[in-house]
């Protein structure tokens, strides 16, 4: 059966600051990929660290019978993988020893084989096994950011949460990269939860769409509903024509700022 997520009464804030107010969200079910869009500082990044455990909060997050808000970051840690968009910058691995490395501590003593085997091939699905052996700091940020990936997939996790995975990477990559998620989502039956700033990208591969604004949730449904002329003038201030294009796309073409 499906794994899912339910978001109830969420809030989140910093000090005094509240970001996200009482968010309720219907499940999110094992096997599709939602997209979070929205402007900046609608509580994108914000929801995601929540998801992760990384921001205290009151309210119900909870994956299936497991409720994820009265876990420590260990025990979030067994079900949820995060990754953000912001990467170290100075660590001392190969590619292929952070990802073994990510890989066990995520899971209990693997057979020294069976875990090289995972890790290696967590690499060559990204196309990156030629990279194996060279040092995260002698990397381009996206060769980084796809590494980072590999260190996220090869914990299989119930939950995959990702911060705009794609923003360092060419138009090759960044299709290789939405394609994967997809497929292992599909797969896994993974809950894959990713922050987008492409609205075409995520209209594209994200079977949900839940677009943010000032923490509350504006629009919530599959593309062709939560991404409207509607919705753009109201959350992103622009006027906005949304077509499918001939391979039956939904495409976003801005004509002004309002």
């Amino acid at each position: 059966m499906a794994p899912h997520l339910t978001i109830e009464g969420l809030s989140v804030g910093y000090g005094r600051r509240r970001i996200i107010e009482a968010l309720d969200l219907p499940a999110l079910t094992g096997g599709t990929v939602t997209a979070l869009i929205g402007p900046n500082a609608a509580g994108k990044t914000t929801l995601l660290r929540t998801l992760a455990g990384l921001v205290p909060a009151k309210g119900s997050i909870r994956l299936d019978d497991v409720e994820l808000t009265g876990l420590s970051v260990n025990g979030h840690a067994r079900h949820v993988t995060y990754m953000p968009q912001a990467l170290p910058q100075r660590v001392a691995l190969t590619v292929f020893e952070a990802t073994l490395s990510a890989l066990m501590s995520a899971r209990d003593a693997l057979p020294t084989k069976e875990a090289h085997e995972r890790a290696l091939n967590a690499l060559a699905r990204l196309g990156i096994a030629d990279l194996a052996m060279r040092g995260l700091d002698e990397l381009s940020g996206g060769q980084r950011q796809l590494a980072s990936l590999a260190q996220s997939i090869v914990r299989e996790p119930t939950v995959l949460l990702l911060d705009e995975p794609t923003s360092a990477l060419d138009i090759h990559h960044q299709m290789r990269v939405m394609q994967l998620v997809e497929e292992l989502a599909r797969e896994r039956a993974i809950i894959v939860i990713i922050v987008l700033h492409d609205i075409a990208q995520a209209a594209r591969y994200a079977q949900r769409i839940v677009v943010l604004e000032n923490g509350t949730i504006a629009a919530d449904g599959a593309p062709g509903a939560a991404i409207t002329p509607e919705t753009l003038a109201r959350v992103y201030k622009v006027e906005a024509r949304v077509e499918r294009c001939s391979h039956g796309f939904l495409q976003v073409i801005v004509d002004r700022a309002l």
